[in-house]
């Protein structure tokens, strides 16, 4: 009886072994985050990636109980912003807010100051939208079939307002399609880019819905067509390309988070978990909704690979147009 005690005792402490060596490996969540963290979002305040960041920050911050605060370094195509990120400490407390130029980054800059793909991190994606083409409110065309007419009858008067690799790549294949004669002006990021326009130093633009979409509706500048599948419920007078017979394609945009390379798994999981689960929030999808926006969230590697073919889309349209990287 004796010898069967202690085998009893021993099968015992080797069973609460192994669920200690278990919980021990298994992530340790909630020890992410300890203190403030930071949303680095690369382009100027104003714009729609910086609207939707401040959003996703306050919940997050709500859910983790400690400040999320934003960080604005615009400059260089998102160059700067990302380059800070991927020089950060790998630990979670600094992230990149990655609009989907991210993925075309090396189509315009031979020497970004990081490798996108060796010194960042994917961790989740957490909006989508649509672009619309807006024009200044002197311009004498209303529609995009009558800009396209405009732009090849009067060479050399339509400049557009460029304030991201992917909205400038998207203009061009717009442009290449129907065989028009644009100049493209650089901004450094979408509220510098729209205030432009307002201001007649550009004539058209190709905005996100949600940065023009106070300016419309106030009058200040005039929306042309939305290059998307079908029209915005929040536009829903604003006809899309295709209903105009207009040659291209749909493009869309979006907004994700990176980390620096090397980020723990576990915290990195963390991260796109929570994430998920605030952008399930009826109150977050409705205020998005109402920026234009679609709350959308995926895993690390479904973000990864939607890098990947942003990476491959645009190559040929680049070539076409000229662009090289500088």
């Amino acid at each position: 009886m004796r010898i069967l005690k202690l085998k009893k005792a021993s099968w015992t402490a080797i069973a609460c072994g192994l669920v200690t060596s278990a919980a021990c490996s298994m992530p340790v969540f909630a020890k992410y985050p300890e203190r403030p963290v930071k949303l680095v979002v690369p382009f100027a305040p104003g714009g729609s990636s910086d609207t939707a960041s401040r959003i996703l920050a306050e919940q997050l911050g709500k859910k983790w109980e400690q400040s999320v605060v934003i960080e604005n370094k615009p400059g260089a195509a998102g160059s700067i912003g990302a380059m800070n990120v991927a020089k950060a400490s790998a630990d979670g407390y600094t992230l990149l807010v990655t609009p989907v130029s991210i993925g075309t980054i090396k189509l315009f800059l031979k020497n970004p100051g990081f490798d996108r793909d060796k010194d960042l991190t994917p961790i989740t994606q957490f909006a989508k939208g649509d672009y619309v083409l807006v024009a200044n409110k002197d311009l004498p065309v209303s529609s995009l079939p009558e800009l396209i007419n405009y732009a090849k009858t009067n060479p050399n008067s339509i400049f557009h307002a460029a304030f991201g690799g992917a909205s400038r790549l998207t203009f061009e294949g717009l442009v290449m399609a129907n065989k028009m004669n644009t100049e493209n002006v650089n901004y450094r990021g979408e509220a510098l880019a729209l205030n432009a326009l307002i201001a007649g130093e550009v004539q058209v633009m190709l905005s996100t819905l949600v940065g023009a979409r106070p300016f419309i509706e106030a009058g200040r500048i005039k929306p042309l067509g939305l290059l998307a599948r079908e029209r915005s419920p929040i536009l829903p007078d604003v006809p899309t390309a295709q209903e105009n017979n207009i040659p291209g394609f749909d493009a869309d945009f979006w907004f994700g988070l990176m980390a620096p390379a090397g980020i723990p798994e576990d915290i990195r999981k963390k991260i796109a978990q929570d994430v998920g689960e605030v952008l399930a929030l009826p109150e977050i999808q409705q205020r998005f909704q109402e920026l234009g926006l679609i709350a959308k969230s995926s895993t690390p590697e479904e973000f990864a690979k939607l890098i990947q073919h942003e990476s491959e889309r645009w190559v040929e349209i680049a070539k076409h147009a000229g662009i090289e990287p500088q």
